[in-house]
């Protein structure tokens, strides 16, 4: 009894130390100490995957580019192909009618013939010339079958050159249609092609921004718990910006619980007892004034990762990360001037 009295105390005694040890080590990572070092390491592996990242989008956009290229392209070789088949048509319609022209211009010219070598009935030409009263009258005959005969030649050459120019210009065109045919057919390849790219590209992307997002809602989680609950919490803290805006990427890595654009969160904050000042600090919010230094007409919010000097950022100047400034949905750094914005927000004071 005694043995089995020891062995349930201590099992009890290694139960305590081991639930002791777990709070021991949650309450570690919970401190302040130990949320600072996770979000380092969520910060670094995110950082490592924007560079993939990035490629990816470059990639995106490059395909997108040139599949809007070959489109254009292929439209523009559809035009052409609809010109010359205009053309064709066009050029078949005159060959028809010169032709109906050049008809009519031999059964003119044979009609002139027989009644030019039958003016003297049976004897034909010979019979005429013999037949005539005079000399001069002869000539005159003689003159008259020459000049038929000459108007016979210039119209029988004046028809063939006419029939071979038609028919070397249709000829022509028919390369032509050709070649445009063979060549909508190539870009209509390529741009199935390049729509296939693009959408291997635009997964390639997703892949890599699915885990990204992950990294980036569990560093705005660690900087809530870091920056501690506000002290005056109206409207509460659910994100209600509109998604893809500086707001919205700003919201999600803080408490904002008030409303409005980015240049009138100055004056909201303030209203809601927020500190304000124009020092930059690691975590504050950034606010730019509507169109001051590159912002729209909206203004501008960023959060502030790191301020100079340091190896990174100059004195003088500060780090942040932002959307919608390098476009829609985009997050990316850069490098600012301490004096370039209205002011900031702290979130370490309250």
């Amino acid at each position: 009894m005694r043995w089995s009295s020891g062995r349930g105390l201590i099992a009890t005694a290694a139960a305590t130390i081991s639930a002791a040890l777990v709070l021991s080590a949650s309450a570690s990572a919970a401190s302040p100490t130990g949320l600072a070092a996770q979000r380092a390491e969520l910060v670094q592996r995110l950082a490592a995957i924007e560079g993939p990242r990035a490629d990816a989008r470059h990639d995106l956009l490059a395909a997108e580019q040139q599949l809007a290229v070959t489109q254009r392209r292929l439209l523009d070789a559809r035009h052409h192909l609809a010109a010359l088949d205009a053309k064709l048509l066009d050029l078949s319609r005159h060959i028809a009618d010169n032709e109906h022209v050049l008809s009519t211009a031999r059964r003119e010219l044979a009609a002139l013939l027989r009644s030019t070598y039958e003016v003297s009935g049976d004897d034909g030409f010979a019979g005429a010339i013999l037949s005539a009263e005079s000399f001069n009258e002869a000539m005159d005959r003689v003159r008259g079958a020459q000049h038929v005969t000459d108007q016979v030649q210039r119209l029988s050459r004046a028809v063939r050159t006419s029939e071979e120019a038609l028919l070397s210009e249709r000829n022509d065109l028919r390369d032509q249609f050709a070649h445009a045919e063979q060549l909508e057919s190539q870009l209509g390849k390529d741009t199935n092609r390049m729509v296939v790219l693009v959408a291997q590209r635009t997964a390639a992307l997703r892949d890599l921004d699915g885990p990204a997002r992950v990294i980036a809602k569990q560093i705005a989680d660690l900087d809530q718990q870091l920056a501690g609950p506000p002290s005056l919490l109206r409207g509460g803290c659910a994100n209600h910006f509109a998604y893809g805006q500086c707001t919205y990427y700003v919201a999600s890595r803080r408490c904002i619980p008030w409303f409005g654009n980015a240049w009138e969160w100055w004056h909201n904050a303030a209203v809601m007892g927020y500190p304000e000042g124009h020092t930059p600090r690691v975590g504050a919010i950034a606010v730019w004034g509507r169109r001051g230094h590159g912002a729209s007409g909206v203004g501008h919010v960023a959060l502030v990762e790191e301020v100079g000097p340091t190896a990174d950022v100059p004195v003088e100047h500060f780090k942040v990360s932002e959307m919608n400034h390098s476009g829609w949905n985009r997050v990316n750094y850069r490098i600012v001037e301490n004096d370039a914005v209205l002011g900031f927000i702290y979130f370490s004071e309250r």
